[in-house]
């Protein structure tokens, strides 16, 4: 399905939501920013994402606080907006933060972003079904330095859908029904887009892109495959989850990126693909039953919205299908303990102020063995 052209002078606003393929086409716009320069498109700033922005206008944190996390200064913002009123021709940001805005939030970016009405501004938010989104959603919150296991965690988010003790912005993420009806409210529904990324091509969501900021497809489809965010096994997930349990207490948010997030995390799932054998994430029936369900009445409401729709609304409401559960804890692949070593080691090694941190760790684990991680709880 084909789009028109934003303005030529139009502001592209994509605000998520989260585990949509966001960090695929942020990736490949930041790759690819020569060229878009060379067709009159801006895609403002350095970083892969204007995330920095994002959080300072939502005025939360980033990190855990009094513990090298804080709120981003609202700077951050206002010179987004600023670079957006002085840039020549079509300008494209992408944060999927900005889906966790209040409809007054909304507002203030599509007025800021938008030069006071002077430019036009198209809103993209892009959809996956809530029940495919519940294990990647999880093991994001992990990355966080969550502690709380899968079941459990779909039991507080599920049981009163619409609030959540341990992940609050969880639902200002995904109750997608409300994250439109906000945006909409602050830029007209004729002026937001929802993409729906469920039975369509690889590079669907980047050909759409080009089209609206009126791009040849190959300079974003060409580098789709930037990066590889594929979801963890069972097995690498329960390293992170008690690994969070060991060591959050004793560290500082700027050690735990760089050492469990950037390290560990993302050591164990770069550059290795997990063999067939080793089982996925099990998500319970009850739970794939109220994902449904929730799915059901977003939908609803965002056929009644009057928003533009790309793709079929009726396949976000699709039960999906209960794969089976291991037995068992399931034992972490030698190969994949090794990647997430060497990527504590490198990081260290990047970063100084952790080599200390980095040494406790490897001697811990040189002490105590990997097996430790999967000691009973009750041990």
């Amino acid at each position: 399905m084909s789009v028109s052209p934003i303005a030529a002078n139009g502001v592209l606003l994509h605000v998520g939501v989260h585990k949509t393929g966001t960090t695929a086409i942020q990736a490949a716009l930041a790759d690819s920013r020569p060229e878009l320069n060379s067709h009159n498109v801006r895609y403002p700033g350095k970083l892969q994402a204007q995330h920095r922005a994002a959080l300072a206008l939502l005025g939360r944190p980033w990190g855990w606080n009094n513990r090298g996390g804080g709120v981003m200064d609202r700077e951050h913002f206002d010179k987004l907006a600023k670079r957006t009123r002085n840039s020549p021709g079509r300008v494209v940001i992408s944060s999927e933060f900005l889906c966790e805005a209040s409809e007054e939030q909304a507002k203030e970016a599509a007025t800021a972003l938008g030069d006071s009405g002077k430019r036009p501004v198209h809103v993209v938010i892009t959809l996956r079904n809530l029940g495919k989104l519940l294990p990647s959603s999880w093991q994001q919150y992990l990355k966080y330095g969550m502690t709380t296991s899968y079941e459990p965690w779909l039991k507080d988010v599920l049981a009163t859908p619409g609030s959540s003790k341990m992940t609050p912005t969880f639902w200002k993420r995904h109750d997608h029904g409300d994250v439109i009806t906000r945006w909409a409210g602050a830029v007209g529904p004729e002026n937001l887009t929802v993409m729906v990324l469920e039975d369509v091509p690889r590079d669907y969501m980047f050909a759409t892109f080009a089209q609206f900021l009126d791009l040849p497809p190959r300079i974003l489809t060409s580098r789709m495959e930037l990066t590889s965010n594929r979801s963890m096994t069972a097995a690498e997930a329960e390293v992170l989850v008690r690994l969070n349990k060991k060591v959050k207490k004793s560290m500082q948010w700027t050690d735990y990126v760089t050492l469990v997030r950037r390290g560990v995390a993302l050591g164990m799932v770069e550059g290795r693909e997990p063999d067939p054998s080793e089982p996925a994430l099990h998500t319970p029936d009850w739970a794939l039953d109220s994902a449904q369900q929730v799915a059901q009445a977003s939908v609803a409401t965002i056929r009644g919205s009057g928003v533009n729709v790309l793709g079929d609304l009726d396949l976000l409401t699709t039960r999906v299908a209960s794969t089976p559960g291991a037995e068992s804890v399931p034992l972490l692949p030698i190969d994949a303990a090794v990647n997430a070593i060497e990527s504590v080691i490198k990081a260290s090694q990047e970063d100084p102020t952790s080599r200390a941190l980095a040494g406790r760790l490897y001697r811990q684990t040189k002490k105590d063995g990997l097996r430790s991680l999967f000691r009973k709880e009750s041990e």
